[in-house]
């Protein structure tokens, strides 16, 4: 028995915990161990632990993030010091736990975990590095070299879960190019619209819209909601709905209230909530917060929207292909890769409501047409992203490392 050391950074509900539980239920027992070491504690910890899986909180290790998601600069940059000086210190946390746990393997769930990965490089252990953001190109660029020179020292095999995000890094033999997958078990096409809709509140004669990734700069929650009032000038009886962390305005005390407000750290959520207010009042636009029933509210729904306006992979994107919705999402890399345009959905220019607006109501207006989409989407996400066969690349990587 082999035993695998999955290092995660959050303990937030995401695309990446979500990815690495996917491919923990595929995990061979019989042949691994898994151990999973989160670096905060969150709603992740109880979901790893359900699937029977030794799970340890560790919060005296710190992440260093510079991706395209989240970077220190612009309003993060007042932590950047913080975080540089916490790295050598979680090298050396990283280190006691992997001397007391003694992984055949370490396999690190982001690019954010460069202490995590200097620290198993020191200790001699392999090293299955998960790239599942586009690396940030930062003021100078400075950050950007240091990262990606790290990945191509310490890792042993790099995962890029798409060719856009290999393409950020240091060319390597030792990167594998693996999409992110969904379990179609879970993100089942056979569930009941007409249930799924009873569950949420929602009409059978609404057209429902769906977000997923909540407020988020990054995501394009912004123009997402501006479009609304524009569609609902076609038609009338649409229901956007974002689910994910809601906006975040001020704080519970006065102080820390204003100088939030000083620094512009909410501004971004202040402006999606000034141009919600409307859509929220008359019920056209509802904010559902973090869900556990992700593929209910994508049953529910007409049509899947990915605004991002930065380029990223869009798990989202192929949730909604396993359940044969048709999608919207923005024509940068990432999508390109999980959406055929004009076949499975629409790829648009990024922050552009109007833009937005008109491709949503195309897709709405001619249901024949969005039919043959979702169909579309859901052949082809058989053939890409099925969790049983892209779990198996991962593991066969194992194989090559630990039996060398």
């Amino acid at each position: 028995m082999k035993r695998v050391l999955y290092i995660h950074h959050g303990g937030t509900l995401g695309g990446a915990p979500i990815s690495l539980l996917f491919l923990l239920r595929q995990l061979d027992r019989s042949c691994y161990e898994p151990i999973v070491l989160c670096l905060a504690d969150g709603p992740v910890v109880e979901r790893f632990r359900a699937v029977d899986v030794d799970t340890h909180v560790a919060t005296d290790i710190s992440d260093f993030s510079h991706t395209e998601l989240v970077w220190y600069g612009n309003t993060l940059l007042w932590q950047l010091p913080g975080k540089a000086l916490r790295f050598l210190p979680s090298v050396a946390a990283v280190r006691r736990y992997l001397q007391h746990f003694q992984p055949d393997l370490v396999h690190l769930n982001s690019s954010t975990l460069a202490a995590a990965a200097q620290a198993a490089h020191l200790e001699g252990m392999p090293i299955v590095w998960h790239i599942r953001e586009p690396l940030a190109h930062g003021y100078f660029g400075i950050r950007r070299r240091w990262l990606r020179r790290r990945i191509a020292c310490h890792a042993m095999r790099v995962v890029a879960i798409s060719e856009y995000d290999a393409a950020q890094l240091l060319p390597s033999d030792r990167i594998r190019v693996i999409s992110n997958f969904v379990d179609f078990d879970t993100f089942d096409r056979g569930i009941d619209k007409d249930a799924a809709r009873a569950h949420f509140n929602l009409t059978p004669e609404q057209y429902v819209v769906t977000m997923l990734g909540g407020c988020s700069a990054p995501k394009g929650t912004l123009p997402f909601v501006r479009a609304l009032s524009m569609v609902r000038e076609k038609i009338p009886n649409v229901l956007f709905i974002v689910a994910g962390p809601k906006p975040r305005v001020g704080a519970s005390e006065p102080l820390p209230a204003l100088l939030k407000r000083l620094a512009r750290v909410d501004a971004y959520d202040r402006d999606v909530m000034s141009a919600s207010g409307p859509a929220m009042a008359s019920g056209a636009l509802r904010f559902l917060g973090t869900r556990d029933d992700v593929s209910q509210l994508i049953a529910a729904s007409d049509l899947l929207v990915f605004p991002s306006i930065v380029p990223h992979f869009a798990r989202p994107v192929i949730e909604a292909a396993a359940m044969a919705k048709p999608v919207v999402a923005s024509d940068l890399d990432g999508p390109r890769e999980l959406v055929r345009h004009d076949e499975t959905g629409l790829l648009i220019p990024s922050n552009d409501p109007h833009i937005l607006a008109d491709a949503i109501i195309g897709i709405l207006s001619d249901s024949a047409r969005a039919q043959a989409m979702g169909e579309a989407g859901y052949q082809l996400a058989l053939k890409l992203f099925d969790a049983r066969n892209n779990a198996a690349r991962t593991f066969s990587i194992y194989e090559e490392l630990i039996d060398s």
